[in-house]
């Protein structure tokens, strides 16, 4: 009897033992991750899944990291795998990556070298000392004889599944989306390469000078003009939208030269305020600006001609897009109010400023800094307009050709008040500024998934006082008030972090030993 019981539950244990290391060996082939963040930030995202789940052949990326990576590089290692490990889950099978051996420092930097991959000097301590190290860290991308390069950074994190996705679109060879642009001699005036190189990495371009009629339900991008365009240009613009184009314009109506700043004239404006919208011949200040280096040696001073301004939360195009440097921009108002719907997709802070023109003298307001009269509320500087639309040329038969259109009821453009926004910024802070832009031109091309993964950028808390400023539309002459409670608020914070903890274990602790306490037996 006793060895039947004996059996009994040594059979049990080892029935128990084998139901564990099933369920443990079931668990390894799942994957399991919950995403409690408010826009989904930390998963991967649809245009990515389905970039991966498309693929033509098999790609392999080798990732070269150095040992011991410092603290803000390992972040962005730990980032990356994850994301590596999630577009192998979304592949199917054909992505897959993997750490390059090697045995010394010297052998990786080699490798890196022949990869053409960037070598990062960081100082660190060592041996209770600070010194130089050479830090490699960056993915090699190949398929099918095809190979692309990509190098990884502290600050990477908002896009690096964007960088990524696009990097596996060029060497897998996928087919982009044509893009109509529209190029004047101003955008020649200055560096575009990063806006070059993201036009190109996203879409099929095809230059135009709108001499000749565009292919229809397309999108245009229309990157700024310094003169009037021809009549045959105005009839084919107009034309474009009359019969379902989309077009975003960069635009504004501030001109530079040697003679100073003044007010621009182009009938792109009449155009425009035709259609409902008037782009104000005044120049907007912002107090939330670009800090230059001024005359003093190593000072830097703000520059509200520059301002720097956030999109709106709930638009698709500018969400998350909270830093969008402007160069010499103009303000965007509706003239109509009846046929057209005016969207804001862009605004200025609540300490905001108009310069008039038709000359506008920026000397008094780099003089004054932010303490020139800023009392303005948020201006709009870029807005998306959509219904009821009539032809500029409507009362013109003398201009109307074969199929001309006469008015279009679900017409749809995009104004951004800035001219300059496909210039390279020489401050990195500003490097993806042009996102928004691109954002506008896919959302014409029903492409929201890659927009989402474009302006990943967290969710601003709203403990952070910039944003709760925002939030509130807050001036800055009542900002001490609100930094004693944001002060108070804080502190409350840290001794809830460190009590909290303590009261929860200690409660659940009080509980146990309640279950355990052996109750007394009445006589």
């Amino acid at each position: 009897m006793e060895a039947r019981t004996t059996n009994q539950i040594i059979g049990s244990y080892l029935l128990k033992i084998g139901i564990i290391l099933m369920l443990l060996l079931i668990s390894t082939q799942l994957y399991l991750r919950l995403d409690l963040s408010a826009n989904k930030d930390f998963s991967l995202g649809k245009y990515s899944r389905q970039t991966v789940a498309e693929l033509k052949d098999k790609m392999v990326v080798k990732i070269y990291a150095s040992k011991d990576l410092p603290p803000e590089f390992g972040a962005v290692k730990r980032y990356m795998q994850d994301l590596m490990a999630e577009y192998k889950r979304a592949s199917k099978g054909n992505f897959n990556y993997e750490f390059v051996r090697y045995k010394d420092a010297e052998e990786l930097a080699n490798l890196a070298q022949e990869n053409h991959l960037q070598t990062f000097p960081v100082q660190i301590y060592e041996n209770e000392s600070l010194v130089m190290k050479d830090v490699i860290l960056g993915l090699v991308f190949e398929s099918q004889g095809r190979f692309d390069i990509m190098n990884l950074y502290p600050g990477l994190e908002p896009t690096m599944e964007y960088e990524i996705t696009k990097t596996i679109q060029q060497v897998d060879g996928k087919a982009l989306p044509f893009l109509h642009v529209f190029q004047d001699t101003l955008y020649k005036r200055y560096p575009a390469q990063l806006f070059n190189r993201e036009i190109n990495q996203n879409y099929k371009v095809g230059i135009t000078d709108l001499e000749k009629p565009l292919p229809q339900i397309q999108t245009l991008l229309f990157a700024g003009i310094t003169d009037s365009l021809s009549q045959e240009q105005l009839y084919n613009l107009d034309q474009f939208i009359m019969k379902g184009g989309k077009v975003v314009f960069l635009q504004d109506r501030i001109h530079t030269d040697q003679y100073g700043i003044n007010a621009l004239q182009s009938n792109i404006f009449d155009l425009l305020a035709h259609y409902g919208v008037l782009i104000q011949p005044n120049m907007v200040l912002d107090s939330r600006c670009y800090e230059g280096r001024g005359r003093g040696l190593g000072e830097y001073i703000p520059y509200p001609i520059f301002p720097v301004v956030r999109g709106i939360d709930k638009n698709p195009i500018s969400h998350n897009t909270d830093n969008t440097l402007l160069y010499f921009a103009s303000e965007i108002t509706a003239l109509d109010s009846i046929n057209i719907e005016f969207e804001p997709i862009l605004q200025t802070s609540a300490s905001s400023g108009r310069l008039k023109g038709p000359v506008f003298n920026v000397e008094p307001i780099m003089s004054y800094g932010l303490s020139y009269p800023m009392n303005e509320l948020p201006i709009t500087v870029a807005a998306k307009v959509s219904g009821k639309l009539t032809s500029f040329f409507a009362r013109n038969k003398d201009m109307q050709k074969p199929g001309f259109v006469a008015g279009r009821k679900d017409a749809q453009f995009i104004v951004f008040g800035d001219s300059e926004l496909f210039m390279d910024p020489e401050e990195p802070l500003y490097l993806n500024r042009s996102f928004v832009v691109l954002n506008a031109l896919d959302y014409f091309m029903d492409n929201h998934s890659l927009i989402k993964i474009r302006t990943r950028n967290p969710a601003p808390s709203v403990l952070r006082m910039d944003y709760y400023m925002y939030k509130k539309q807050i001036q800055p002459s009542e900002l001490e008030h609100y930094r004693s409670i944001s002060r108070t608020l804080t502190s409350i914070f840290k001794l809830t972090a460190i009590f909290l903890p303590v009261i929860l274990l200690s409660a659940m602790g009080f509980f146990g030993w309640l279950l355990r306490k052996p109750k007394k037996v009445k006589t």
